[in-house]
């Protein structure tokens, strides 16, 4: 059986609140009545209602008074004018002033009732809605503006650790460089996630999402694993690549496809353990570009495996080895979609875990 919608009939005449209820199938709808504000307001703090359906000639209040007086209470729910006026202006009025519709007494009938209920509930939760989306895209600005404000000290943070390592500013100790480097590699992991963030952004937003080029999945491959190689041979990781694709270009934006080889080998460094091997291989596929990277970590769950492509999705795994926003495989699928490519993941728990995309050739 469907739930009744809830009405709050405001109206001091008792022969147009009982004309009211006639109009209301008692079966569809569930009517309470009062004949003032202040019983209005004793209503309320008890009960909850889906419209309310007002006069605005009260004992407590008088035209738009009446209304005002309704909206002043901050309430979130729809409000119908039901009234014997007949005035354009003021029927205008209570529109500007947050009423959902204004409906003569004298040319109602069941239907014209029901249907301007039905109406003006739907018409409160579609302005609800974008309310709350207008509230959520100005949270999202905000994080965007200050992760994006946040990458530059960073940035400068981690060239002055560098010049302390390389001993441009004084002789310090190899454990203190060490260090120094330690901290330095910790601060590429936040600005890592700090880029995601943006990234993330950027493409929900559609703003100049990919700008396209022809060019080399290896070349940016190669660019990607000069950064990580230094702390891959401290922990003696060693990386095994295979780069067939020499002869085949991709239309691409370069960028883009950076932070993707980005955050797929920041994981496979993440999850491989010490001692362990990434492989990435690139190479041309049925009028594509194939590239796959694997590592032998712990692996993932089927549970896991399901949701690793969702928004802020993180599996066990990566909440015990590295702090994240969960947006890494997130943001990846976003670039590959964009670019009319494919992503998928193959892993098995103690197996290691293997990612695998194609990109169209140019």
């Amino acid at each position: 059986m469907l739930n009744k919608t809830s009405v709050l009939l405001v109206e001091d005449s008792r022969p147009d609140a009982k004309f009211v209820r006639t109009l209301l199938r008692p079966q569809a709808y569930d009517l309470a009545h009062v004949a003032s504000l202040a019983d209005a307001a004793c209503e309320l703090e008890t009960k909850k209602f889906d419209v309310i359906v007002l006069d605005l000639s009260l004992p407590d209040a008088k035209g738009l008074e009446s209304l005002e007086s309704m909206k002043g209470r901050n309430l979130e729910i729809p409000i119908i004018v039901l009234t014997g006026l007949n005035d354009d202006d003021t029927a205008l009025l209570c529109v500007k002033l947050g009423a959902q519709d204004y409906i003569q007494k004298s040319e109602v009938n069941a239907s014209f009732l029901e249907r301007s209920i039905r109406y003006a509930i739907e018409r409160h939760e579609s302005e609800q809605n974008m309310r709350r989306l207008a509230i959520l895209e100005q949270r999202e600005e905000f994080m965007a503006t200050l992760t994006h404000d946040l990458k530059n000290p960073l940035i400068g943070t981690n060239r002055v650790l560098e010049l302390l390592a390389e001993q441009a500013m004084g002789t310090i100790t190899d454990d203190h460089a060490e260090l120094l480097l330690q901290i330095r590699d910790s601060n590429k992991i936040l600005l890592l996630m700090i880029q995601n963030v943006l990234d993330v952004y950027r493409f929900e937003k559609d703003v100049d999402a990919v700008v396209l080029d022809n060019m080399y999945l290896s070349d940016v491959a190669r660019s990607c694993l000069r950064e990580i190689e230094p702390i891959a041979e401290s922990r003696k990781i060693e990386i095994k690549t295979n780069f067939a694709d020499a002869q085949r270009l991709v239309n691409a934006d370069a960028f883009a496809i950076r932070r993707v080889f980005q955050n797929l080998l920041d994981n496979a460094l993440k999850f491989t353990p010490a001692g362990g091997q990434i492989a990435l291989n690139i190479a041309p596929t049925n009028g594509s570009v194939c590239v796959e990277i694997s590592d032998n970590g712990p692996g993932m769950s089927n549970e896991e495996l399901a949701r690793i492509f969702n928004r802020f999705a993180q599996g066990r795994a990566g909440r015990k080895y590295s702090p994240g926003t969960g947006l890494g495989l997130f943001l990846c699928k976003q670039i590959v979609d964009a670019h009319n490519g494919k992503i998928e993941c193959q892993s098995k728990e103690g197996e290691g875990t293997r990612f695998r995309i194609i990109i169209p050739a140019a």
